[in-house]
């Protein structure tokens, strides 16, 4: 949503002064050059970042960065202020540092890496609720609810009656009384869980390891604007 507002915001300004002229070609340049750079910050931070699951492995596009985690290196799924993945750097125990929370770092310690998933960040709020909320059933239903936890859903769907809670199993009811993000952390625990007891030997397979890729595409976006902007300025 953010994106698009930013994108209209960006097309009614280059109409306004299209149609009214530019005070000079400096100022316009300078315009251009912030709305350009602006740009770029909005798709990097708004636009690109997703999580995304797959049969395999969890695939989390950060501003500049994308990992590919293997489900079997998976060890739990929780939230801070983002939902964080903890994971085995890879079965061979290659455990190399990085840092920068929030833009895809991985914290390094002997056993396991952290893994901060910029597109699901908890707010205060929500970090409260979750605190005052109720314990998490001990022995989840993964899989039996699909998405129609969700009340956009409901929503959506025409025909479909959300059921009454009271009706609902232990996990269901759990799951729709978190806020979204955590309710996503939880079905990402609760499907490591199975994948990983699926996956069985798998997990120390030389070849399953987390992979870690630059985005210059992201990169690129931020920093072209950026130096131009710098040389319109100074010239």
């Amino acid at each position: 949503m953010l994106w698009w507002v930013w994108v209209a915001f960006v097309a009614a300004n280059v109409l306004d002064y299209a149609i009214q002229g530019l005070p000079s070609a400096r100022f316009g340049a300078v315009v251009a050059a912030i709305l350009l750079l602006v740009t770029g910050l909005v798709y990097t931070l708004a636009l690109r970042p997703r999580v995304v699951v797959s049969g395999d492995a969890v695939t989390v596009v950060n501003p500049y960065r994308t990992h590919h985690v293997p489900w079997p290196l998976i060890q739990a799924v929780d939230t801070g202020e983002w939902v964080q993945i903890h994971y085995a750097a890879s079965a061979s125990g290659d455990d190399s540092p990085a840092s920068g929370p929030g833009y895809g770092s991985v914290r390094s310690s002997a056993s396991a890496r952290t893994l901060h998933c910029w597109a699901l960040y908890v707010s205060s709020r929500a970090r409260r609720k979750i605190a005052a909320g109720p314990a998490r059933p001990r022995d989840p239903l993964a899989g039996v609810f699909g998405g129609r936890l969700s009340r956009g859903y409901a929503a959506a769907t025409p025909g479909y009656a959300q059921p009454s809670s009271a009706k609902l199993p232990e996990e269901a009811r759990y799951l729709a009384s978190l806020p979204p993000a955590k309710a996503m952390a939880v079905r990402l625990d609760t499907r490591a869980d199975r994948e990983r007891a699926k996956a069985g030997g798998e997990q120390r397979r030389p070849d399953t390891r987390v992979t870690t890729t630059w985005s210059w595409p992201a990169l690129a976006a931020v920093t072209v604007p950026a130096v131009i902007l710098i040389i319109v300025a100074v010239i």
